[in-house]
């Protein structure tokens, strides 16, 4: 939900307390008089008809009495909700807009997102302050907004249901419970007005979509991994209908006519209304399918109703689940692929415009990785022309739109991530099966045995290169940073999730690593990937940092802290690496790398722990010296193929300015010779020595450019030398401080440890750099390749 502060600050919030008084009074006035009138017209007859037909009539009326009597109560509930709702709503606008007003009295601006800018001469903490004081107020306010709405869209929903019972055999207090049956009814509506065309009728349809799905609260609680057992069953059963009858073509077209009402045109404004029902839309199907959110909880203290993937139809299954690489049904043809892959890029920008924080169902959004796995395969199998029926410019970046919008909703599903990066059921363990579309692909896909999680990590993480620079296929293991340490489910997939991380990204057959079809190894490509999107390696650098002293290199240090996720020690190193790809990633190792330094030498030299101080600086002279080196060894990594680069474009250019002059000396040589002293001598002229010298001096050998790389030497002292900058004065300083002594004891073991390493790891010509990707981050003369990290 977004309000921006002017619109807010425009906001009547009277109006709700007006037109709730003008519903009452409708409610009060006139209907409640007329349901009245009948029965008081037979309470007032007297003797004047008696009889079994007089009997009769009067219980007929008086239910029909007692039927509208609860419609009136129905509709006065809704009363009730509005008039709450605007005093909420009221009390909480009042309390951020006061907020606002302090920052704005104290010669501030705040921007429409309610951020307070930056002002020359205001310290930051001034400016801190009020943008806490605003966001302290602001959560709250959008609670009551989206509360709000909820409790008035319900009531609305009773009114409506009740209205439509009254009058039928069935009883208004049914009402409830006719989420359902609405449902149906509208689905089938969208799906006729899909075969029409009929826009009039699809806005009908929309303008009675429960608008209001889940709450903030419940969305929290979802991505806390908590079962929420608070949605609505006729929320619930009006989506899980409503979905059934509409189908994909009732559900696309819908969902077309909201986008061309809610996208701004020259001829009109955005529409808002249509704007927050196909949020709705969307919302609704991330609902129902989420395994974690019912509507009760059993006596067993289960959850009612779950939601399930099963939950929506066949034919939009099969638009989740079915991969185009293995479509075998009869409509092959171009025209056959150009609509079924459309259909799912329309798909995927319904799916995009759900709540931000609501999570669809594990197996849903496991479904949804694969099918963005899908589409981007597509485009990485045509890299130069895109398949027949297709623009090479507007459908290359809508397939690839799609497939990062379905990667970016399957992956705030924690559950989806771990099963898409490890291949494993999160519940049981076993192998993820190849289909989980629970029959709905049908006999047009060909059936797969189980998932593919190479060929997933291959287009995710080395093949394709993503228009957002690779952030959603990043968030597909970022997230674990956030939860390593978590003694919650979510903490335990984290940890395995990071512990999958080499064999996804540097698959490796015992200490080899493996190669691809092309001799070269799937690290290598890894890294070429890791370069074109470089979000891949901001949010590994995340992780790393998240685990930093998986990176140390010695397990000798029995009760310092332990790695949440221990790692072989190339493992640790590469991924290292890939994560300096970038300065960003580059600074957020190091940044971790100086924190978890600083508190552990605080923690030696104040006393804080039964810790030994050798082993303690024999662990951060490893830190320092793998992370230091897999940083620098990144660095010289794409320095060298830049290079590399830039001398093949420069041969390139000397090649072919080459071929064209022996071009030109071909078309001499096969000109007739009359004998003329003209020809004669161009022809000896490209025949003598001279003219090679000529060329070269035209279009000379180009000079190649070479990397510059750091002395180890030097690299070593700079190492120590920074180590010794930090180090001494802590240590002079502290509880207990230390002799000079002791300080050049404990800068000896920092010496030999580092040496050794960096001596060992840092690149130093062509043939060690060359060997980053084909046989580990490292150096070939690696000493340390069997050791574990702690």
């Amino acid at each position: 939900m977004t309000m921006l502060l002017p619109d807010v600050k425009k906001w009547r919030v009277s109006a709700l307390n007006d037109f709730a008084s003008a519903l009452a009074a409708a409610n009060n006035d006139t209907f409640q008089a007329n349901i009245d009138k009948p029965h008081a017209l037979f309470s007032n007859l007297g003797t004047a008809w008696q009889g079994a037909a007089h009997n009769a009539a009067y219980d007929r009326v008086d239910a029909d009495h007692a039927q509208a009597r609860k419609v009136w109560t129905y509709v006065d509930d809704l009363i009730t909700e509005i008039h709450s709702a605007a005093s909420d709503i009221d009390s909480h606008r009042t309390v951020v807009l006061s907020k606002v007003g302090d920052a704005e009295g104290a010669g501030l601006r705040v921007a429409d997102n309610w951020v307070v800018c930056d002002k020359e001469g205001v310290s930051a903490d001034i400016i801190r302050s009020h943008q806490d004081a605003i966001d302290g107020a602001l959560r709250p306010f959008y609670d009551a907004v989206s509360a709000a709405a909820t409790k008035i869209g319900a009531a609305a929903e009773l009114v409506r249901s009740a209205g439509d019972l009254f009058g039928s055999d069935l009883d208004v207090a049914a009402a409830p419970a006719q989420g359902g049956r609405l449902g149906a009814e509208d689905g089938k509506l969208a799906a006729e007005a899909a075969q029409s065309g009929d826009t009039a009728k699809l806005d009908d349809v929309a303008s009675r979509l429960p608008t209001f799905v889940v709450t903030p609260e419940q969305m929290q609680a979802l991505a806390a991994g908590k079962d929420v057992p608070t949605l609505p069953a006729e929320v619930q059963d009006y989506y899980k209908e409503f979905f059934a009858n509409a189908g994909k073509d009732g559900l696309l077209a819908l969902d077309d006519r909201l986008t061309a009402r809610a996208t701004v045109d020259p001829g009109h404004p955005a529409d808002t209304v249509a704007a927050s029902q196909q949020t709705a839309l969307a919302t609704g199907m991330l609902a129902i399918t989420n395994e974690h959110l019912g509507t009760g909880i059993t006596p067993d203290g289960k959850l009612t109703a779950p939601g399930s993937y099963t939950n929506l139809p066949t034919d939009i299954r099969q638009l989740v689940s079915g991969r185009e690489q293995d479509y075998i049904g009869n409509n092959s043809g171009p025209g056959g692929m150009k609509q079924r892959v459309g259909e799912r890029t329309r798909f995927a920008d319904f799916l995009s415009h759900a709540e931000p924080a609501m999570q669809g169902g594990r197996t849903f959004s496991t479904e949804l990785g694969r099918q963005s796995q899908s589409l981007a395969g597509i485009l990485d199998s045509h890299p130069d022309h895109m398949p027949p029926g297709f623009t090479e410019d507007g459908d290359r970046k809508s397939i690839d739109d799609a497939a990062t919008k379905l990667l970016g909703i399957a992956n705030r599903n924690h559950d989806a991530d771990f099963q898409l990066m490890t291949g494993r059921d999160v519940i049981t363990g076993d192998r993820l099966p190849g289909d989980m579309s629970f029959g709905a692909r049908g006999d047009d896909y060909g059936p797969r045995s189980v998932y593919d999680q190479k060929q997933f990590a291959d287009t995710m993480f080395r093949n394709h290169t993503w228009g957002d620079q690779g952030t959603a296929a990043g968030d597909l293991y970022k997230w674990t940073a956030d939860h390593i340490q978590d003694p919650t489910h979510d903490g335990d997939i984290a940890r395995k999730t990071i512990a999958a991380l080499p064999d996804t990204l540097e698959p490796k057959d015992g200490e080899r690593l493996v190669k691809a079809a092309d001799g070269s190894t799937y690290f290598a490509h890894t890294t070429e990937s890791f370069n074109k999107n470089p979000e891949l390696a901001n949010a590994l650098a995340r992780v790393v940092a998240s685990d930093i002293d998986a990176f140390a290199g010695v397990d000798t240090d029995r009760h310092g802290p332990k790695p949440a996720v221990p790692l072989e020690l190339m493992d640790s190193e590469r991924l290292a690496f890939l994560a300096s790809q970038t300065q960003d990633g580059r600074h957020t190792i190091d940044a971790a790398r100086q924190s978890y330094e600083n508190a552990m030498l605080y923690q030696l030299t104040h006393g804080g722990g039964d810790i030994s101080a050798h082993d303690t600086i024999q662990k951060l002279a490893g830190i320092d010296a793998h992370i230091k080196d897999a940083q620098q060894n990144a660095l010289i990594y794409q320095d060298y193929h830049a290079v590399a680069e830039q001398n093949a474009q420069a041969q390139q250019s000397h090649d072919n300015n080459q071929q064209a002059a022996d071009m030109a000396k071909k078309v001499v040589d096969a000109l007739p010779l009359p004998g003329g002293k003209a020809v004669s001598t161009i022809k000896d002229l490209v025949e003598e020595p001279a003219y090679k010298a000529l060329m070269d001096n035209i279009n000379p050998e180009p000079t190649p450019g070479t990397v510059q790389y750091p002395s180890v030497e030097k690299s070593i002292l700079t190492g120590e030398q920074n180590f010794r900058d930090l180090f001494e004065p802590v240590a002079k300083d502290g509880d207990h401080p230390l002799s000079q002594a002791e300080i050049e004891t404990h800068m000896e073991t920092y010496r030999r440890q580092y040496a050794d390493i960096v001596g060992s790891n840092l690149v130093h010509d062509n043939t060690s750099v060359e060997q980053l990707a084909t046989g580990g981050a490292l150096a070939p003369d690696n000493k340390d390749v069997n050791k574990k990290g702690s």
